[in-house]
């Protein structure tokens, strides 16, 4: 799969939607051809991230061979049983696929995306960095609540950890710390499973970083996600502490791991 390629959400039972179904009161050929310039004009959207708006020029190109006279004749069609509908975006005049937000994230929701990407990137690219000549030792409970934000890991709910309260800066270091994990667990989620879920990204996120914030274990909060999506459940943080406790239950969730234990060290606690 190349990494420049984009897709869509359609469900299979496309051709057998009501209102797709309806085309058929147009006969051949054109039934099927309204039908294929909806989904050109999917595409089209998809591609450009314009939130589901066509412009009315652009019908011609979309329906080529056929001649814009005609596409705008199945662009009609396509409204006359409610696919789409004839709008003004601005002052442009074009037509507005009526599903496309239910199925395809808005060009914000994929903006956020990349932001959220963006920062997890640069928040493990600060964790991997170390200053030349700098020695490791053992930290004590109090070095571990106070060190920046990049070095702190994801708590289990059963690991009390002593924080001092009054130290502001730090409580601000390890909430980033926490929403850094967060969002990358959120970007990996959404890259397996966006297309079997209808819940939005930014939604997801939340969840997520709530979950993390009330303490729980990254890897356990990953496998819940993996569990919770492929069995259709949705997202929130009730369903994660379920799937969590059925992992417990089942032996197959992460082990509570020691304040302080950098990804990179797990597996030591895992044997």
């Amino acid at each position: 799969m190349a990494v420049s390629e984009i897709y869509i959400k359609l469900v299979v039972g496309f051709p057998d939607d009501q209102k797709v179904r309806a085309l058929a009161r147009f006969g051949a050929p054109d039934a099927g051809l309204a039908r294929d310039l909806y989904v050109q004009m999917v595409l089209f959207c998809k591609d450009n991230l314009t939130d589901g708006f066509v412009p009315a020029e652009q019908i011609g190109l979309l329906v080529y061979p056929l001649d814009a006279e005609h596409g705008n004749q199945l662009a009609k069609q396509l409204a006359s049983v409610g696919l789409t509908n004839e709008v003004t975006n601005g002052e442009a005049q074009g037509w507005q696929v009526l599903a496309y937000l239910k199925r395809n994230p808005s060009r914000e929701q994929i903006d956020e995306l990349s932001k959220v990407r963006a920062e997890a990137g640069r928040a493990g690219g600060r964790k991997s960095r170390k200053p030349s000549g700098q020695r490791t030792s053992k930290a004590t409970r109090k070095q571990v609540a106070n060190q920046p934000a990049g070095n702190l890991p994801p708590r289990d709910r059963d690991i009390d950890i002593d924080i001092d309260a009054s130290n502001e800066a730090s409580n601000s270091a390890e909430s980033g710390g926490r929403h850094a994990v967060a969002d990358a667990l959120a970007a990996a989620f959404w890259d397996r499973h966006k297309a079997s879920t209808a819940q939005p990204f930014l939604g997801v996120r939340q969840v997520i970083r709530t979950a993390i914030a009330n303490g729980l274990a990254r890897n356990d909060v990953a496998r819940a996600l993996d569990n919770l999506a492929r069995s259709g459940i949705a997202i929130s943080g009730g369903s994660i502490t379920n799937a969590i406790r059925d992992l417990r239950a089942n032996g197959s969730a992460a082990s509570t791991l020691p304040p302080g234990v950098s990804p990179r060290e797990e597996h030591r606690f895992r044997r």
